[in-house]
């Protein structure tokens, strides 16, 4: 059994070739179908995000690295298949970014990427000239396209773990 220090190291590089890999296919996919509230913007995205203004996938590589670590420490001691653990784990991330990383930075839960001054701005305009707002609607898919892009990244952390670290695997 590798030591720990070795099985977190294992854990990021297999989180970070998945958002490589897995996430980027379903944000690809997603680009390409451009299905109502589910569109994302191209994949491999380089635009620069704060506050230190790296690459939005180098950004990504590195947050799914730290939860990648984590995941390989608890590796040996999960039962079942690794992929329905990495299912788990992203949904558990995507929750973590829709609800918990919102409210931190002062964002509307759901939103990810709108100040909650933007929104509020927005919702006063929609709601003086009487446009249509449909929010719930938004916040659910947002919902839905962070659950399945993080649930298909998870699933390829547990599927690329066991592969290039065979030892990590636990006993059967």
């Amino acid at each position: 059994m590798p030591s720990a220090a070795m099985r977190a190291a294992l854990g990021f590089v297999a989180a970070a070739v998945s958002v490589l890999t897995f996430q980027q296919a379903i944000w690809g996919l997603l680009h390409v179908l451009a299905l109502p509230g589910l569109t994302m913007p191209m994949p491999y995205p380089t635009d620069p995000v704060i506050p230190y203004g790296l690459p939005r996938i180098l950004n990504d590589c590195l947050l799914g690295g730290v939860c990648g670590a984590v995941f390989g420490l608890a590796a040996p001691r999960l039962a079942g298949p690794l992929w329905l653990w990495g299912l788990a784990m992203g949904l558990l991330v995507a929750l973590v970014g829709l609800v918990l990383v919102p409210t931190v930075k002062h964002y509307q839960i759901g939103a990810r990427w709108m100040s909650l001054r933007a929104y509020t701005t927005m919702l006063t305009i929609l709601l003086s000239y009487g446009l249509p707002m449909g929010t719930r609607g938004s916040t659910l898919l947002a919902a839905a396209r962070a659950a399945l892009v993080d649930g298909v990244w998870g699933i390829g952390v547990g599927v690329i773990l066991p592969l290039i670290g065979s030892r990590v695997r636990r006993p059967a």
